[in-house]
């Protein structure tokens, strides 16, 4: 065993304490070494002066009474904790808080989901389970092309929304809600006669339909169907589906993003 690996191993040896072989060894080591011995017997004296230290200091005589009493503190003060909150008042008292919130939460999320005009758009969707398919003229062109088509039918300044301008039509119509003109057409596969939804387009401000401009799809439900509107300044857009509205969340996510 080299002496510098010895050294670090006494400095842990105490006296009348047991040892390892390795403290065996460094004990022996420092025997026949000098230095070693010197260090060893330096250090030895200075733990007998700090047990003799320690054996002059005298504790209080209830020092242990007051363990006690520290240790059984803290579940004493649980123990309380769980009869406060078992107490029939704490218990009403936070049934009542969890009750506010939530309304609160409930009313947050109504006023979210509603909108000026919402109960016309919900009207609207909800006609889309009435439709049978004969009302609308075959076209075989895209959303981005429809302008011309709709302006010769009475709808005037189509728009297309960006993310809607390629989807394939196969049907469109022009038609009136109380005198008030709106635009249609499905969009879908004319090779396979398959809808994958209608998409009405009218003017927000004769339905009464206020919505923050440029803003994401607002997506709602009306019997069978989910609808999510959109506006650009006065043109409020509105897809159908029949599903749900996760569903229509999905199919949205289809669509290309807004440059």
């Amino acid at each position: 065993m080299k002496a510098d690996t010895a050294e670090t191993l006494l400095r842990c040896y105490r006296t009348g304490k047991k040892i390892d072989s390795k403290m065996e060894k460094a004990v022996r080591l420092a025997e026949e070494d000098p230095e070693l011995k010197q260090k060893l017997s330096a250090q030895m004296e200075f733990d007998e002066q700090i047990i003799e230290a320690v054996h002059f200091i005298k504790p209080p005589e209830n020092l242990r009474q007051k363990l006690s009493d520290l240790s059984a503190k803290p579940r004493e003060e649980k123990t309380r904790l769980r009869k406060q909150v078992i107490n029939p008042a704490v218990l009403t008292a936070l049934l009542g808080l969890v009750v506010i919130v939530g309304i609160i939460v409930f009313f947050v999320i109504e006023r979210m989901e509603k909108f000026p005009g919402r109960e016309a758009v919900e009207n609207m969707l909800g006609s889309s389970g009435k439709l049978s398919g004969t009302e609308f003229e075959q076209v075989t062109s895209t959303t981005g092309q429809l302008g011309d088509w709709f302006y010769m039918r009475g709808y005037d300044g189509f728009e297309s929304p960006s993310d809607l301008t390629a989807l394939p039509v196969i049907g469109s119509r022009v038609f009136r809600i109380d005198g008030r003109t709106v635009a249609q057409f499905a969009v879908g596969n004319a090779q396979e006669n398959s809808m994958q939804c209608l998409v009405f387009e009218f003017h927000a401000s004769e339905f009464g339909v206020q919505l923050p401009a440029e803003s994401e799809w607002k997506v709602l439900s009306q019997d069978a169907w989910a609808g999510a509107i959109r506006q650009h300044g006065d043109h409020c857009f509105l897809v159908a589906r029949r599903g749900t509205k996760a569903e229509m969340e999905e199919f949205l996510k289809t669509l290309p993003p807004k440059p």
